[in-house]
């Protein structure tokens, strides 16, 4: 539908998207924050729903389509560092990486 009007990132696993987000940095503030036992069970399961292969963490995907711009000249940009290319400049579709 969109007909090369748009870049499309992905589709790649929910897992691998929420970890790139920071899910279990999230889990951990949460579980540190939370004095109650069920509270803790709760996030535990939530957090193992959304993460397990066998549940949704391999079942759902997620993708973006954004404008062509927001990729132009970054695809195959490479940090004099890095032999990787460049992060994605969507949210969730690279490694988290902590600055």
């Amino acid at each position: 539908m969109a007909q090369e009007k748009v870049a499309s990132l992905g589709p790649i696993k929910q897992q691998t998207f929420l970890k790139n987000m920071g899910i279990d940095v999230r889990l951990k503030v949460l579980l540190d924050k939370s004095d109650e036992p069920s509270s803790r069970q709760q996030l535990l399961q939530g957090y193992d729903m959304l993460m397990n292969p066998k549940k949704m963490g391999e079942r759902f995907n997620f993708f973006a389509l954004l404008p062509h711009q927001r990729l132009r000249g970054r695809s195959h940009q490479r940090n004099d560092c890095q032999s990787k290319p460049s992060p994605s400049p969507v949210a969730g579709f690279s490694e988290l990486a902590w600055q």
